[in-house]
């Protein structure tokens, strides 16, 4: 995916301008300023999906809504188009493997993007940004969540540009899928 350095720069800013002048909440503002910024193909009123998943998913404290917006933008991208249709394997016979190897590629990147997201801001749990801040609305957590939403843009562009072949360079973080 080829993402101009206008686009890049808009969507940053865009980012940060969508949970502090606009309200909206850590997930919309990943995702949306993907949108607007003319980086995700979708309308903008998309952005209605990624509401749910703010503060940890309902405010539950688990996932980092920002990382959440993100992934979002990685599978509309690189996300199976069929989810019912299976790959098919040149050969038959290894059909198991390649669906493993499919699989295995397909997922590369969004698991290096959530590690290199736990490495950059220390966690990738809301729970651990808030309690390290006192609490949801103290100032202190209110002014790093910006932060941690243009991160979370900044470290997806690099995913998104990311080549097929760039993309088999990467080596899994933790999985419970045992992928190496």
């Amino acid at each position: 995916m080829i993402i101009t350095p206008e686009q890049k720069e808009n969507a940053v800013k865009m980012a940060r301008e969508n949970q502090m002048e606009h309200g909206m909440s850590c997930s919309e503002s990943v995702f949306n300023a993907l949108i607007r910024s003319g980086i995700i193909d979708l309308p903008e009123d998309y952005t209605r999906i990624a509401t749910g998943l703010s503060g940890g998913v309902a405010a539950s404290g688990n996932t980092c809504g920002a990382i959440y917006g993100a992934l979002m933008a990685l599978g509309w991208v690189y996300g199976r188009k069929n989810p019912f249709e299976k790959p098919q394997a040149p050969d038959s016979a290894k059909q198991a493997e390649f669906e493993k190897d499919y699989r295995f590629n397909m997922l590369r990147r969004f698991n290096c993007y959530v590690h290199e997201m736990e490495e950059k801001v220390g966690t990738t749990r809301c729970n651990d940004v808030i309690h390290g801040s006192g609490d949801y609305f103290n100032e202190k957590r209110v002014m790093k969540c910006p932060d941690i939403i243009v991160t979370s843009v900044e470290t997806v562009l690099k995913y998104l540009e990311m080549s097929d072949e760039e993309n088999r360079q990467l080596e899994f973080g933790y999985n419970i899928l045992g992928f190496k």
